[in-house]
């Protein structure tokens, strides 16, 4: 293959990676995804391993979440024992199927935290030294613009448009 094809395939799969890292779900995630999009051919684990130079466990741990975001799908090569992937490549299924429904459970979690938090600031004011109310008054402003961040993004994350 050609030298500028190779660091061109090879800059997105980098770019891919740090996108992704940049996000919290991993280098290699992105990496994956980027090497089977850039792909004329269905992957097995152990070629992805190899081009990405990581080992089959990461590999077929980060192509099982690649799988449930509906990112990357098993594909049957005749005569092959091995496992197979190809990319999807219609992004908006991704983002809609995949991504955004990995986001909302991520701030769902999030809502839970923070009324866990508000509700041990209110159990107990009473018992509170003057200090400590201030702190407690102070949190609770805190959390309740926390609430109005995960209110407006859990509202943009239902949004049909996207």
């Amino acid at each position: 293959m050609n030298k500028n094809l190779i660091q061109a395939r090879d800059n997105i799969i980098e770019s891919a990676g740090r996108t992704t890292q940049g996000f919290g779900l991993g280098r290699i995630i992105g990496q994956l995804y980027a090497l089977l999009f850039f792909s004329p051919k269905p992957m097995s684990l152990d070629d992805m391993g190899g081009e990405l130079k990581v080992s089959k466990g990461s590999v077929s741990t980060n192509i099982r979440e690649l799988e449930k975001w509906g990112a990357v799908r098993q594909v049957w090569i005749k005569g092959e024992r091995k496992d197979y992937y190809e990319s999807e490549v219609e992004f908006s299924r991704i983002i809609k199927e995949g991504i955004l429904p990995f986001f909302k459970r991520k701030i769902d979690s999030s809502f839970v935290a923070t009324s866990e938090s508000k509700y041990l600031i209110s159990d107990g004011p009473n018992n509170l030294k003057p200090g400590d109310k201030e702190l407690a008054n102070f949190y609770t402003e805190r959390l309740e613009l926390i609430e109005k961040a995960q209110s407006r993004l859990s509202l943009l994350l239902k949004f049909p448009g996207l």
